[in-house]
């Protein structure tokens, strides 16, 4: 009986030492990659440092000074929103407009497939260049296009106008990452049983019935996730509008993660930029725990 003990207790070990050797490498790298910056960003964050002289511990005054006596702070966080807010109604509803078309398709389904997602992988740097040539004032074709066709009161100066320069940095991002979301949301779709669409047809529901009836509650997990990512990625926008404007003019097209750059790095001040990335990561957590929680109660009502 001893024997058989030991020899159950022996393959007991044996498997927790397997499972540990696997989950060791991915909990090393989690903790030297995230867990371990997140630390040093909030010892950072209540210092007064530049980089290089000795740092001064200065508590919440990082945090005080963004939020009451920096004049561009809460014009920066105005414009993360609106980039949060343009993905969430501009970006998601077009994905998910594309994936149910091509969901639909018989001719051509991994022509559409493979052409909606080419834009995620291009480079950062080709689109903010691309952009910044299609939105020249003196050359680009949005403005010839206008021209052309007798609409000069919408030629502006796309990149330098206050009035239209956010935009302009928001929809190159808009638009490269439709089909990232255009992808998970397909997958969503064609996880749902054929025999639910076909016995809606046959009862006489349209096509438009379909997707709010049938389409949108059987993928409300992917749109979850796509809603979570897109928010979360607009709060750390940063490659393509600093290429296009580097934040100009003033803060006008300055968001979150530009601003952290350029307090870290161009002004050196490294406890301030470091405050700047613990704002961003709590309205990251903020935006996932409310995205979630609306979604949890949703759930629970159906």
């Amino acid at each position: 009986m001893n024997q058989k003990n030991s020899k159950r207790d022996r393959a007991k070990n044996g498997k927790l030492t397997f499972s540990i050797s696997f989950l060791f490498p991915a909990f090393i790298l989690y903790t030297v990659f995230l867990i371990l910056p997140m630390l040093a960003s909030l010892y950072f964050s209540v210092l007064k440092w530049d980089g290089i002289t000795t740092a001064k511990f200065v508590g919440t005054k990082n945090f005080v000074d963004l939020f009451t006596n920096d004049r561009y702070f809460m014009k920066v966080i105005l414009n993360t929103v609106k980039s949060m807010a343009a993905g969430a109604c501009i970006q998601l509803p077009l994905a998910m407009i594309l994936a149910y078309l091509v969901y639909r398709t018989t001719r051509g389904f991994h022509f559409f497939q493979s052409v909606y997602f080419v834009p995620v992988v291009i480079s950062a740097t080709v689109i903010g260049l691309m952009f910044s040539l299609f939105f020249n004032p003196s050359f680009g074709p949005v403005n010839a296009f206008f021209q052309a066709v007798g609409l000069k009161g919408l030629i502006k100066n796309w990149l330098t106008d206050p009035g239209v320069v956010l935009f302009s940095v928001i929809m190159p991002g808009i638009w490269q990452y439709i089909g990232y979301h255009f992808i998970i949301l397909l997958a969503g779709m064609q996880s749902i049983p054929r025999e639910i669409i076909e016995s809606a047809y046959i009862d006489g529901a349209n096509s438009v019935d379909i997707f709010f009836q049938i389409v949108i509650p059987n993928i409300k997990g992917m749109i979850q996730v796509c809603l979570v990512i897109c928010l979360t990625g607009a709060i750390k926008t940063f490659d393509i509008p600093y290429l296009m404007t580097q934040g100009g003019p003033g803060a006008e097209s300055t968001f979150l993660s530009i601003y952290m750059y350029k307090e870290a790095f161009v002004d050196s001040s490294i406890g301030r930029g470091t405050a700047v990335a613990v704002c961003m990561l709590v309205l990251a957590l903020t935006v996932t725990f409310l995205v979630n929680g609306v979604f949890t109660f949703l759930n629970r009502k159906d």
